[in-house]
């Protein structure tokens, strides 16, 4: 195989929209921080940032002064004044993607408000704004009574196909109001994987512990082309969902992106950090990949995964929006005397792919609490997917990354063979 040489640093993704290389340069960016922060360093990461994006946003509109200068920073990379802007920016994004999706994938979104009556009434341009930019379906509810809570859970489930059918444990008397996004993604393959010739392989987790998983098996022709790219220090190759495109002869509405780092020492994990710099990386813009002849061992994924975003977050100079005391949430609710922070930024997620194609979900929950309380082409490309590996579901046509992930442990069938190196 011939690696693609880089004279210089060019500017990948140079086609993708603004908001398009927002969300890549916020997908990496979570995902450096996510794991950063995440107990177990052996653990899968699978998150969907651009999920987030529209919960923590829908907080953000409701903030004011340094509570909205920091997360439109973060969220967005603008200033305050810009937030309203870049949000609107990022929903008519979210519009097209499921416009253009339409008829080739399942792909849907959808956001809510709860609030707690007795606690606060939400400002009539909030509620208004949350409708008209996020679609939101908004909710008056009574936080002390129990079925609000399976409420909730419910939409979640709804929303996500029962992939995520719980997202809430319990309400406390001071929390204030529940904001959340949902994402559902299935799609089958372009060209779908025979089951006859799924077998248990050999899988290396980092430490050096071997195990043996179901790894699916195909080999590309070169007229069915498999897209490949190999740089510096990685090999990835991109599998397309949906068939009407195909047989149309026009472009697939999404793919996967898989990503082998070429040293066996440095992890999935590792690589996936290194790549966040602010730019649009060469794995993530569709322009840089090749065609041709080649196979792919992939192992079947079965990931479901829960974080807490708020340290991620804070590592990203949101402070303002955690701090009771200093937190300015003023544009969201109209009650005098109940300052309003956030307390809680959970975020769900699914990931699972056999021989038939991919299915994935999201649920991220904000809790508003009263602050009363606390390059150049190889002829062929053959990828094993043996070891710990990134991918990235993106959609084609925009560039916006959906999901990421490192993958070290595929799925609950691994069968251990030899433990880790001491």
């Amino acid at each position: 195989m011939t690696r693609q040489s880089r004279k210089q640093e060019p500017e990948y993704g140079a086609h993708y929209s603004p908001e398009v290389k927002n969300v890549i340069r916020l997908t990496l960016a979570f995902a450096e921080a996510v794991g950063r922060h995440q107990a177990d360093k052996a653990d899968n990461l699978v998150i969907a940032p651009y999920n987030a994006m529209a919960a923590i946003s829908m907080a953000a509109k409701g903030a004011d002064g340094k509570t909205r200068e920091e997360l439109a920073q973060a969220l967005y990379g603008v200033d305050g004044g810009k937030l309203d802007a870049a949000a609107g920016d990022y929903a008519a994004l979210n519009g097209d993607i499921l416009k253009a999706n339409k008829g080739q994938v399942e792909l849907t979104t959808a956001n809510g408000v709860w609030v707690n009556q007795e606690i606060i009434k939400l400002r009539d341009d909030f509620a208004d704004d949350m409708k008209k930019t996020f679609d939101a379906e908004i909710s008056g509810e009574d936080f002390s009574n129990p079925k609000t809570v399976d409420k909730i859970n419910k939409w979640a489930g709804d929303n996500t196909n029962g992939l995520i059918p719980k997202v809430l444990e319990e309400l406390k008397e001071d929390d204030a109001a529940v904001l959340a996004s949902a994402l559902y993604f299935k799609g089958q393959w372009t060209h779908k994987f025979d089951k006859a010739q799924t077998e248990d392989k050999k899988y290396v987790q980092d430490g050096g512990a071997v195990a043996k998983t179901p790894t699916m098996q195909r080999a590309f022709s070169e007229s069915e082309g498999l897209s490949f790219n190999i740089g510096d220090d990685y090999e990835a190759v991109a599998l397309t969902y949906g068939e009407k495109n195909h047989k149309e002869g026009k472009r697939p509405s999404m793919r996967i992106v898989l990503v082998r780092p070429t040293d066996e020492n440095v992890s999935a994990r590792e690589w996936l950090a290194a790549q966040a710099d602010g730019k649009v990386p060469a794995w993530l813009d569709a322009a840089e990949f090749n065609r041709g002849q080649g196979s792919v061992e992939l192992p079947r994924l079965d990931i479901k995964q829960t974080f807490d975003l708020i340290p991620a977050m804070q590592d990203m100079g949101v402070k303002e929006a955690f701090n009771k005391r200093g937190a300015d949430f003023t544009k969201m609710a109209e009650r005098d005397g109940e300052k309003l922070f956030i307390g809680k930024i959970s975020h769900d997620t699914v990931f699972k792919t056999d021989e038939e194609g991919s299915e994935a979900a999201a649920v991220t929950v904000v809790g508003m609490v009263r602050a009363t309380s606390i390059r150049m082409p190889a002829p062929r490309m053959d990828i094993k997917l043996d070891r710990s590996f990134v991918f990235a579901l993106q959609d084609v046509d925009s560039g916006a990354v959906l999901f990421v992930g490192a993958v070290n442990k595929p799925n609950a069938e691994m069968t251990p063979q030899t433990a880790p190196a001491k």
